[in-house]
């Protein structure tokens, strides 16, 4: 499966089974360097062995990849829609 057909099927209202986080839903690190601080999910990287995301740390927006089982929800989201380009954006 490439990225853009896992995304594709991530951003549907019926999701991925065992997904937990969605676009733009705030979680809460739960272990290593940033653990108890609060990022943004931005990407689904891959299922196998365990759904791992994208997630960005504010305020300077720093970038780091986790697997789900390092990550708890907040409840809350940024409010923000993922929109999928077809083709090429250049």
């Amino acid at each position: 499966m490439t990225q853009y057909e896992l995304e594709s099927r991530w951003i549907t209202q019926e999701g991925i089974p065992g997904v937990s986080y969605r676009f733009s839903d705030f979680v809460r690190i739960q272990s290593g360097e940033y653990a108890g601080q609060t990022a943004e999910v931005i990407s689904l990287l891959a299922l196998e062995p365990e759904p791992m995301y994208m997630v960005v740390l504010p305020p300077n927006e720093k970038s780091v990849v986790l697997p789900q089982s390092e990550l708890a929800a907040t409840g809350s989201s940024g409010g923000r829609t993922l929109q999928l380009v077809i083709g090429n954006p250049f």
